[in-house]
This record gives structure tokens, sequence and C-alpha cells, in this order.
């Protein structure tokens, strides 16, 4: 960099924040713009006298000094070492520049950091100055410090080790005592902690013994002190678990204050690194390094270094063990032999040469040599076919080079050969090389597993026919829901489409409700069917929705009342008053099991009473309760009825599948409990099971006035000044229709498209608000139809509700995953599908008014009138709807006034609107007041 002298600097131009850019003209301008706006803090000095000309903003930052006190001052005193300025000077003088230079600093504060400068000599107000741009570098120098030290320790860690690994490798001669001794004064100096010691543990696993104590200060070793596990249960647990225990503070680490009392207090330790000593994944003992005083951070390379000890010592505890074996090995050579030659396995034993020197009973018949011929033979060619000898031979040549054996005790499944050349695969165990007169034992078991691999290929074979079974049958079920769920769209779709039609009188709606009724029954029956294939096809889904349980109680009693009445028997549901009337389950499902068990019990009680019964257990669970005064279950069939097309004998007689409550229980199973049955022949049964207790909506109980429902109504439609456009897409022209005038008769407008390469177009056309999407469709699928649509930056914002037939969850996953933001089954409800447009889109929607109500019935009998008012409010003040329903059966019989109010009473009941009832009875007398006597 060459001198720089800008030709309006002739005065001292003062601090540069001070200096109007604008003003400057030419190379003066820039170059102050250029050191204002330098990232890096920059300084300029005079070379003669180190006076500080103009620092930049950043360079005020760092050093938390003004720019304007800054000019003036010496240089030199900013530094730590103000020599290392001096130097710096003259480098510049005599080189013109200094690059990376490094340097300590001290800020206005006095806290010192490290920088890295780059100086060049430049002109400054017509005389030598320094430019100087730095960085703070000082995160880089403590971590080359901290890097030095642990290369340090490192360094000192590995030179340790050889040396103790060098004795170890030289100590045939001498006891384990002493070879422990110099392990431990090593390692106690390499960690330098005071206290080093190595503990066995007892052969009860109650107490660890100590082995050697090495303390470093005074020289010292002692042994002999015992530390139970009854005294730091916590302590031993770990020493089973961890790898390493270091307990900076041991006196409140879990793990290890259990020995303050009477172990570290009186041995003033404050930190302790223990590394368990493991053999065969059994803990033997611990090396355990204390340090005395304070507590203590233990380094990850401390930690490794406590391991390798540890690793070395346990290597000694073996190596002793072995030799203790080898001198008790000539005492039970002859009972090995008799072990091996009456193993199941077959043995081989061969020397370093590959001769054969062992060979048992059962090597015989696996591979047809006696012993006799046997022995002696070259083992690759006695056993081993042609193909594999070469990498046997390898493998030999490599462990007697570098003592390598990767494949010694591990199981392998390899191929031998037999005396006849027949080829068969065996499973080998190789054991340890043993050191043998100059060379190695080398043994291995072998067994024909001929047998075996026969039995796995069945085994796959069968696997394989199951899962493409399986598929098979998954296949199935998705076609046949939805063919069966097709038609019943249409159904549905159009009864729903009826219902809101304002026009229709009283008796044509509770028509169109027992349609809906009973077609909503039917496909549930068709779920039933696909149930138990799904569920052995694990393809059952659970679903936790908010359900509304005096609603399902009413449904229930729709589909059952009638069957009862026929029987002449009591049929009572009852929900507990503090149950929340709302909660979240899967609805369909519990209703399912319920309709299973009442049903059941309407079948096979001849008198007296079917009962229903939910309450609440702990506000934790739900308790769902279904007995009956009938025929009962044999003990002996008590345990079976869960089986699938199992029956007792009178349910064979009865008729039925015999599914009914193995669906019921594997249900209950998946929503978290289990179907039970407690049952007295000729008395009855109980059937019962819990559920999850999550209350859904405000927590309304169902004792309590109903709440503004979740969903919108069947009758709801676009409130005032709501405006939305919807594309139903659906190949499928009726259920397209169905879709759409259910959307229309709610005041939306709609677009429809017969396909998915139709629903493109007319996406991109119209830009609708919503999209409605069928996922079976013969062009293009739905989830195609959707990808393509969220990749194109025109209609990607377009949210697209799924619209489908199939009975699988992981439908619903794959519509997630192309894009769809909600899902809908067919058949479509009305309110399912208004409850996605509000959620989804925010739209309101309003109920129309009711139809006007009849006039109320006029009965001229006016006691007739009392008394029938005073059993309604009776009936109604208690709840009673068996009471209610046999009131309005007993006037629907009568004339056509009667008739009228015992329609009204029905649908009354039906929606367990009490407070409706007390008003009906009130009305009965001629004012909305209640009659005198009544309350």
């Amino acid at each position: 960099m060459s001198d720089f002298d800008p030709p309006s600097a002739s005065p001292a131009p003062g601090p540069t924040a001070g200096i109007d850019s604008e003003a400057a003209s030419g190379d003066d301008g820039l170059f102050f713009q250029l050191f204002d706006a330098s990232p890096f803090p920059a300084v300029v000095t005079r070379l003669r006298d180190h006076i500080v000309l103009a620092i930049n903003q950043r360079t005020s930052d760092v050093f938390g000094i003004p720019q304007d006190e800054a000019l003036g001052r010496h240089a030199p005193d900013y530094y730590v070492r103000p020599e290392e300025r001096r130097r710096l000077a003259e480098l510049v003088a005599r080189e013109g520049r200094a690059d990376n230079f490094r340097f300590e600093l001290k800020r206005q504060t006095g806290e010192t950091f490290w920088a890295s400068a780059s100086s060049r000599r430049v002109a400054f107000g017509g005389e030598p100055a320094i430019l100087t741009v730095f960085s703070d570098i000082t995160d880089q120098v403590i971590a080359e410090r901290i890097l030095k030290a642990s290369e340090a320790r490192l360094v000192a860690q590995s030179n340790a080790l050889t040396e103790l690994t060098a004795r170890q490798a030289d100590s045939s001669g001498c006891c384990f005592d002493d070879r422990l001794r110099g392990i431990l004064s090593a390692s106690a100096r390499t960690l330098q902690v005071e206290r080093l010691s190595l503990w066995l543990m007892n052969d009860d696993r109650q107490a660890i013994r100590c082995l050697g104590l090495h303390q470093r200060a005074t020289d010292t070793y002692e042994s002999g002190a015992v530390l139970r596990r009854q005294d730091a249960p916590a302590y031993f647990a770990a020493l089973e678990r961890d790898r390493v225990i270091a307990a900076e503070d041991a006196n409140a680490d879990p793990r290890t204050r259990g020995f303050e009392h009477a172990y570290l207090g009186p041995n003033q330790i404050g930190a302790m690194l223990d590394v368990p000593l493991r053999q065969e994944d059994r803990m033997v003992g611990v090396l355990c390094a204390e340090h005395v005083g304070s507590p203590r951070a233990w380094t990850v390379d401390e930690q490794n270094f406590a391991v390798s000890t540890a690793n070395l010592i346990a290597t000694a505890l073996a190596d002793q063990d072995r030799r203790e074996a080898l001198a008790r090995l000539a005492d039970s050579e002859a009972r090995a032999r008799l072990i091996v030659d009456t193993a199941h396995d077959a043995f081989v034993g061969a020397d370093t040469a590959g001769r054969i020197i062992a060979w048992n009973a059962q090597a015989e018949a696996v591979f047809g040599w006696t012993r006799d011929e046997a022995l002696g033979r070259d083992m690759a060619e006695t056993i081993i076919p042609p193909a594999y000898r070469e990498a046997h031979l390898r493998g030999m040549r490599r462990f007697l080079e570098s003592g390598e054996a990767p494949v010694v005790n591990q199981r392998l499944e390899l191929t031998a050969i037999h005396r006849s050349g027949r080829e068969f695969p065996i499973e080998i165990t190789i054991t340890s090389p043993m050191p043998l007169a100059g060379g190695y034992f080398f043994g291995a078991f072998l067994r024909d597993i001929t047998e075996r691999r026969e039995q796995e290929a069945q085994l796959r074979a069968a696997k394989e026919s199951a899962e493409a079974a399986t598929r098979a049958k998954s296949e199935f079920l998705a076609a046949m829901s939805h063919e069966l769920r097709t038609p019943l769209n249409g159904v549905l779709g159009y009864t729903q489409l009826l219902q809101r039609d304002r026009t229709l009188n009283a008796a044509q709606r509770d028509a169109l409700e027992a349609i809906a009724k009973c077609g909503a029954h039917l496909l549930d029956l068709i779920n039933d069917v696909l149930d138990l294939s799904r569920i052995e096809a694990g393809r059952i889904d659970i679903e936790a929705t908010a359900t509304d349980l005096a609603q399902l109680i009413i449904d229930l009693k729709y589909v059952v009342a009638e069957a009862a009445r026929r029987k002449g028997l009591l049929l009572t549901m009852t929900i507990a008053p503090d149950v929340p009337r709302r909660v979240c389950l899967d609805g369909r499902h519990l209703r399912q099991v319920l309709l299973n068990l009442l049903g059941n019990a309407v079948k096979f009680t001849h008198q007296g009473e079917v009962r229903l019964a939910i309450e609440a257990v702990d506000d934790a669970r739900l308790y769902f309760e279904v007995s009956d005064t009938g025929v009962g279950i044999e003990p002996e069939a008590v345990m079976r009825i869960f089986e699938a097309f199992t029956q007792t004998r009178e349910g064979a007689a009865a008729g039925g599948t015999g599914l009914g409550l193995t669906i019921s229980r594997h249900l209950i199973q998946t929503m978290g409990d289990d179907l039970r049955v407690e049952s007295v022949p000729g008395e009855g049964s109980r059937f019962y099971f819990t559920l999850p207790l999550v209350p859904a909506g405000d927590g309304t109980n169902v004792g309590a006035a109903a709440h503004e429902p979740d969903e919108p109504s069947l009758d709801a439609r676009l409130a005032p000044g709501e405006d939305l456009t919807a594309l139903v897409v659906d190949d499928s022209t009726v259920n397209r229709r169905i879709l759409a005038r259910l959307l229309e008769s709610a005041g939306v407008r709609v677009i429809t498209a017969a396909g998915g390469d139709e629903a493109l177009r007319l996406a991109r056309g119209h830009r609708p608000d919503v999209i409605f999407m069928d996922l079976r469709m013969g062009d293009l699928d739905g989830l195609e139809v959707t990808r393509r649509l969220k990749r194109d930056a025109a209609v990607t914002s377009i949210p697209v509700i799924a619209v489908t037939a199939s009975a699988f969850g992981d439908t619903r996953q794959a519509a997630r995953d192309a894009g769809c933001i909600a899902y809908l089954s067919k058949p479509v409800r009305a309110e399912s599908l208004f409850a996605a447009i509000r959620e989804h889109l925010g739209v309101r929607f309003v109920v129309n008014a009711p139809p006007a109500a009849p006039d109320e019935p006029e009965l001229s009998d006016h006691s007739r009138r009392v008394g029938l008012a005073r059993r309604l409010h009776e009936a109604a003040e208690i709840g009673s709807v068996t009471d209610l329903e046999a009131l309005a059966q007993e006037l629907v019989a009568g004339d056509a006034g009667e008739a009228v109010l015992g329609h009204r009473i029905a649908r009354l009941t039906a929606r367990f609107d009490f407070e409706g009832l007390k008003k009906a009875a009130g009305k009965l007398l001629g004012g909305p007041r209640e009659p005198d006597g009544l309350a």
C-alpha cells in the first residue's frame, strides 16, 4: 500500500465522525468515507510520537471512548505491553507495512483483549502516520491456550499409558499386587489426584472391598476398607449402569453423596472420578480417583485416561485369572475332554499348522470321519469346502502375523463339507486361540443347521404368502368400502337435501328422520362387516372427536327401543349428572360397541330389564355398563365368547355370526381398556369397560342446559354478507350433484368438475374460495390433482378439502401429505361439511327459522287435561324417559287432538328436552304458568 496524503487533510481532520463526507471532494472524501464505513476498528497515529490522529466509530465502540476524546492521546497507553507498539512502529517505518501483528490491548475500563492488526504507512496532515486496522481475536487466543494445555495433558497421559502398557507386557514374572501398585502410582501422578484406588465387588455383590489405595502426598499404600451397598445404593446402581461416574461435587452428586459421612468427610474428598471394571459385561470392580479439597471438574481427556487405566487393570485382572485358570487346567483336563466328547455340538481343534488335534463324538456324526481317521489330518481339507479354503488360510496367516482374530467368539453361519463330498450349512463359534507348545490351539464348536435353514425357508415363504394375502385383503376392503359407501352417499345425501326443505310438514320430517337414521345405521353395519378384517390386518383406526353422549343415547334408543318394546322389556339408559355432555372419544366405534352389547342384551332377555349406565370414575375415566336380566352365559363359555365365530348355545339358536363381541373387544382394547363380563346363568349378564374422560366443548354436564353445538346444524346457511364460491370435483354424477346441491342450499356458489384435468382448468380460470376434491377418479386421482394445484403459484393458496369413501386412515394421511387441509368421509354429513368450511375459511353460518309450530291440541275434557298435565309434569320432573314414552304411545292411540300431543311429547322426549315437556304440561291448562299442585 503506497502512502496516501488526502489533499484537504492539511489541518488535523478531527474525529472522522465529524467530517462532512459530502463536502469533501476527490480522494479526500473517499478516504474518510471508507475509513468511517469500515466494519473493522481502524486508527491513524503519528509515526514519530504515536499520537492518535483519527479513529473510526468501530474503534470508539471497542475501546469505549468517544472519537473526539481519543484524538491527541498516546497510542502505547492502550497496549498491555507498550514495547509492542514501538516494535510495530519501527517495522512500519522500515518496511512501510506490517501484517498479522498480534498484541494485547486494554479498553478504557482496563479490560484487556487480544487483537490481530495490519498496518500501513500513510501521509496524514502532511506528515508520516500509521493506518492500523485490527480485529478482536481473544476467543482464538483462549482456544489456542486451552488446546495447548489439552495437548500437554494428552501427551502426559499417552506417555503414562505407554509406560503402564509396557510394564504390563513385561510383567510375566511379578505378582498382580506389584503391578497394581505401579499402575496406581503412575496414574495418580498423571491425573494429579491425591488418592487412587482399586475396589473389587464381593461375591454377594452387596459391598466393594479396597484391593489397593495409593496416596500420592505420602506415597503410601493400603487396602482392606469396605463400602456397603446399603449405605449408598445409588452409587452401586450407577456402577452397574454407567460407563464413568464423574462426580464434580462428590458431596452433592446423588450417586456419591451416600458416602458423605462415612467416607467423603473423614477423607476430605471433594470430587470423585470412578470407572467401573467389567469382564464379559459384568461389573467386577471400580477404579476410584479421589480429589481432596474443593469440587473439581473432570475433563473429557481425564475421563478417557481413567477409562484406559481401568481397562489396563481389567486386563491385568483377567491375566491373573487366566494364570490361575491355567494352573487349574491340568486338574480339569480329563473332565473337560469328557464334556467336549459328550457335547451336542461338534468340537474340532487344530494346531498352528492346521492339523486336527481334537475331534469329539458329535464331530464324527456331523462330518463322517472317525476320531482316529480325523486326528492328524489337515483341517481345511477335511471340513472346509474347496471354495473357502484360501480365505481360511489367509485368516490364519493374518492372525499369526498380527494377532488379529475378528471372528473369535462370534456365532457365524458358514458352509462345511461332509466326508462324502456333500456341502451343508453350519453354525460355528471359534474360541479364542490358546498358546500351545510354541504355537496356538484353535478350537471351534460347530452345528449342522440344514434342518433349521429349511424351516426358516418355509417360514419366509409362509410369511410372504401371509403378507400377500393381507395386501389382497386390504385392497379388497378398500374397494368394498368405496363401492358400498358410494350408493349410501346418494341415499343419505338426498335425505339431507329434503330435510333442509322448510315446506315439509311434521309427518314428512319424521319420515325423513327415520330414513336418515336407518341409512346411518346401515352405514354402521357396513363398517361392522369390514371391521374384523381391518382388525386382523392391523388397520383399525381410532379417531377421537367431540361426542355428545346424550345424543348418543338417543341414537341407541332409536335403534333398539322397538325390539325391547315388542318383548315387553324395560329399557333404561342413564348418564350420571356429573358426566360432561360432550367428551372427546371415538364416538362411532363406541356406538358400535354399545349397540352390539344392547342388541345382545335384548336378544337374550325374555323378561325384566336391559340397562345402560354411563358414569364418571375419579374425574379421569368414563365407566360404561350394559346389564340385563336375561338367560346369562354358561361358565365354560364366558372366556370363549370373545373368540371369533364362537357362540353360546343360546347364541347359536338365536342366529348371528359370532363376530360382534370379538370386534367389540378389539375396539375397546384399541381405545385403551378391555371389555369385561360377569354373568350368572338364569340371572343375567353385565358387560363393562372404561375409557379416558376428556371433556370437549365448554364442559357442560348432561344435566345442565344445552350449549351452542360445535357443528353448524343441518339447517345452516351462509350468514348475511358472507360470499363463497366452491369447486366440487367428482367423477360420479350423483355424488357431485348431491354435494353441489347441499352447498347451493346453504347459499354457496358452486362450480363442478367431472375429473382431475377439468378441475385444474376450472381452478385456474375461476379461482374458487375452496375446492372439494374426490380422491378416486378415472383420469387423475384427487391426490395428484391436489399436488399439482399446490405446485402452481396461481392457485396454491386455495384450500383443498378431500372427500372420499375410503375406509382406511392411511388415505387420510395421504391426503394431508398431498396438501389437503381437511378430510370428509362419504356419505358427507351436512353438519360436517359446514363445520369444515367454517373452521378453515372463517365463514359464518346461521340457522334457518324453524317451521311454525302447529296449534296446541284442544282437549275438551278439563279433567282429562289436568290428569295428563300432572302425569306429564311428574315424569319430566324426575326425567323418567320410560314414563314419558309410555304416555306418548297412549296419546298417539287416542283421537286426533291427543295424537298430536303424543307426537310432540315423543319428539321432546327423544331430545331429552325436559324443560319443554314441563312447559307443554303448563300449556295444557291454557297458559304458560304451571298448574297448581304440579310444582
